[in-house]
């Protein structure tokens, strides 16, 4: 008797569960877990959609400082002073200098021009060229990487280093360059040929941040663009002319650094479209001999140095 009264309590146990299995309490767990499930899934997959978004506002942030900073803050303080500041300081001192104001403001306005100068204008100047710098280079980077994905290219600080040093000689003597072609003696043509190295520098300007991203020497950079020259100086056009429409080159710079990462972007962003069938183009060939030049009598110098293998540029 007591072998059955067991045997009966673990029947009814047994019923008990086969029937909560087949229980609708047990269909709304599972129903809820599934839910569950499916709405873990969906926030992943927003998750890995939001990843790559995020870099478009930070592009977009660095771009708004730069056009805040450049414009709104340094270009509008310089407008303020010169339109607003130094006729209202001309009117006081007309007023309460009869007779005499022409000869006291002679003297009045160099002094506040060069006090703003100074205090105000140098010294900003010099600031923002090294954020702008700092905001170019993020600009970049994200703008490189938010392609297809693609990652950044290690190099060595003293590859770096190297690098940066000679593109920005190469850059200053260019520059120089161009500057000489503008004296030409007929005017026409002078300014033409500035104007392409204008519109070919600020081209290196905009790609060589992908460039150097992607391990390019420099060299090959060069070569690219005298290969390539139709559309580099297509490409360079509309920042080379918004540059030179302000008679000031602080304000050409305000310009400069407002439209610039827009260029960064499109040079990270496009594809070079070659020109068959057009000659190349060695405008850096001064320029690259002339830094071959400086980089051999410098290394010859070099009491400590007895064989030092000189880095050549190809013209």
């Amino acid at each position: 008797m007591q072998n059955k009264e067991k045997i009966l309590p673990q029947r009814d146990i047994d019923r008990d569960l086969n029937l909560s299995r087949d229980s609708p309490s047990r269909e709304i767990v599972n129903n809820l877990a599934k839910k569950r499930a499916l709405e873990r899934r969906e926030r992943e997959k927003q998750r890995e959609n939001e990843t790559p978004r995020k870099k478009e506002p930070r592009i977009l942030e660095r771009t708004l400082k730069c056009i805040v900073l450049n414009g709104l803050v340094f270009w509008l303080s310089i407008f303020l002073f010169q339109s607003v500041v130094l006729p209202c300081v001309k009117l006081a001192v007309d007023i309460f200098t009869v007779g005499s104001s022409d000869a006291l403001w002679t003297y009045t306005e160099p002094v506040l021009s060069f006090a703003f100068n100074t205090l105000w204008v140098l010294p900003f100047f010099l600031l923002s060229k090294i954020v702008n710098a700092i905001w170019f280079q993020d600009i970049a980077d994200l703008a490189f990487q938010s392609t297809d994905g693609r990652t950044l290219v290690n190099l060595s600080i003293s590859v770096m280093l190297a690098d940066t040093v000679i593109s920005i000689l190469i850059e200053v003597f260019f520059l120089v360059q161009a500057k000489i072609v503008s004296l030409f003696p007929i005017e026409v043509v002078g300014h033409t040929c500035n104007f392409v190295h204008q519109c070919l520098l600020h081209s290196l300007y905009s790609f060589e941040y992908k460039w150097f991203s992607q391990g390019i020497e420099l060299h090959k950079r060069l070569d690219y663009i005298e290969i390539n020259w139709p559309y580099f100086l297509g490409f360079g056009l509309p920042l080379a002319v918004l540059t030179s429409l302000p008679s000031s080159q602080i304000y050409a710079g305000c310009v400069f650094s407002i439209a610039f990462p827009l260029f960064i972007v499109a040079g990270s962003q496009g594809s070079v479209v070659s020109s068959p069938g057009m000659p190349r183009l060695n405008i850096f060939a001064p320029t690259l001999q002339i830094t071959n030049l400086l980089f051999a009598k410098t290394i010859q110098r070099a009491p400590t140095v007895k064989k030092t293998n000189i880095p050549r540029f190809s013209d």
